[in-house]
């Protein structure tokens, strides 16, 4: 039994030599090949541009006829003690009281008897006084009859502009392709001034002055004066003095005049707007270094178009304040065209660069209108043959 256990003892110790000899002959364990990691490292796709698009305005014209129609109540041609509202002045019914006295300590004011006059008016022109010693009054009116359409460029529009281009791979030897969209918005401003030709209607009442003259223009009445005055017990009071100058209470003639002239009114028209671009389409690169390259895009161009379209008619008659007038109208415009650009690139970094390059874009027209009971206007906004610059700075992603 002692020698049982003695082999099997010794079995087993020789047994744990065996394996641990093994193991020191056993070639060392290899270490891993990392020479082809660069097959998962992530290569940008994508490129950024973000930058300033600097275009020229689009084509613009305006054209239509408007009228100048004041609010003045010139009332009848020979009605007596009427409200009448001018342009120049006012004429309205009598205010001249007289005080009587009942006998009974009380006493009650009446108005005078007509007597053909008014001492409640006004006059705001010397020009309104003629040399013959009348007053006149004027309503005015004017008839833009102008059939002439008037073209201006608008003004060259600075905006920011937004792409992203996915790189498809290789076209063929140094070139590459990529799929382009991109995002726009750019201003819309054109103004000018003009006269234009007008029919002039003038409303011309004549009122009598009896004999005065009134003092100079501007001049209400009623009027008066006061003034201080010593009494014969030395002291002193306050007198008021009426210096009111009378003038009829309707007219002694009413004369219209009609004239055509093209000088007296003015236009301004301008329009003010904006577009924002959506474009998308594909583009080719060519590679001049690993640094520095070039390419062209072109494709489809979709716009949406948003203008205030306003004219301001202004009229300066011979007496009073400028008649002015402002219609205005708003409108917005979707619109599909193209659009192709030219870019210079120069890659900084891996990740960053910078781009510049021409751009031209087309995408058509549209009309707005102002259609009001007194005007008529239209104006045609020509967003085609737009060209200009765009720069800024490129991101890889």
């Amino acid at each position: 039994m002692k020698s049982l256990r003695l082999v099997f003892s010794l079995g087993i110790f020789f047994g744990c030599l065996l394996q641990a000899q093994e193991e020191r002959q056993a070639p060392p364990t290899e270490i891993p090949d990392f020479s082809n990691l660069d097959e998962y490292i992530y290569v940008p796709k994508s490129t950024l541009h973000l930058g300033i698009r600097n275009i020229s305005g689009p084509k613009t014209s305006f054209s239509g006829k408007g009228k100048l129609t004041p609010t003045d109540q010139t009332g009848s041609a020979t009605g007596a003690n009427e409200y009448r509202l001018y342009h120049d002045g006012s004429v309205s019914p009598d205010g001249r009281t007289t005080v009587s006295d009942s006998g009974d300590g009380l006493s009650a004011s009446f108005p005078v008897p007509n007597d053909g006059k008014t001492n409640t008016w006004a006059y705001g022109n010397d020009k309104q006084l003629t040399s013959d010693g009348y007053m006149t009054f004027h309503n005015y009116s004017a008839q833009i009859i102008d059939a002439t359409t008037r073209s201006r460029n608008a003004g060259r529009s600075s905006g920011v502009e937004l792409s992203v281009a996915y790189d498809m791979g290789k076209a063929f030897k140094r070139f590459d392709w990529s799929l382009i969209a991109g995002v726009s918005l750019n201003d819309i401003s054109a103004s000018m001034n003009d006269k234009v030709t007008a029919r002039l209607t003038t409303v011309t009442d004549t009122y009598n002055l009896f004999g005065q003259l009134p003092p100079i223009a501007p001049y209400s009445a009623p009027s008066s004066v006061s003034g201080s005055v010593t009494n014969s017990d030395g002291t002193i009071s306050t007198d008021t003095a009426d210096t009111t100058t009378l003038l009829g209470n309707k007219p002694l003639d009413r004369t219209t005049t009609n004239i055509t002239d093209s000088t007296s009114v003015t236009n301004r028209w301008k329009l003010k707007g904006s577009y924002f671009t959506m474009r998308a389409g594909p583009s080719l690169t060519f590679q001049f270094s690993t640094r520095f390259k070039a390419s062209v895009s072109g494709g489809l161009a979709l716009i949406y178009a948003g203008s205030t379209y306003t004219v301001v008619e202004s009229f300066m008659p011979y007496t009073g304040a400028e008649i002015k007038e402002t219609v205005t109208d708003e409108t917005t415009k979707f619109r599909i065209g193209y659009y192709a650009d030219a870019t210079l690139q120069f890659d900084a970094t891996e990740r960053t660069g910078f781009y510049v390059g021409a751009v031209y874009q087309a995408t058509g027209s549209y009309d707005q209108a102002i259609a009001t009971a007194n005007a008529n206007y239209a104006t045609k906004i020509d967003l085609n043959n737009l060209n200009g610059l765009r720069a800024g700075m490129t991101f890889r992603f």
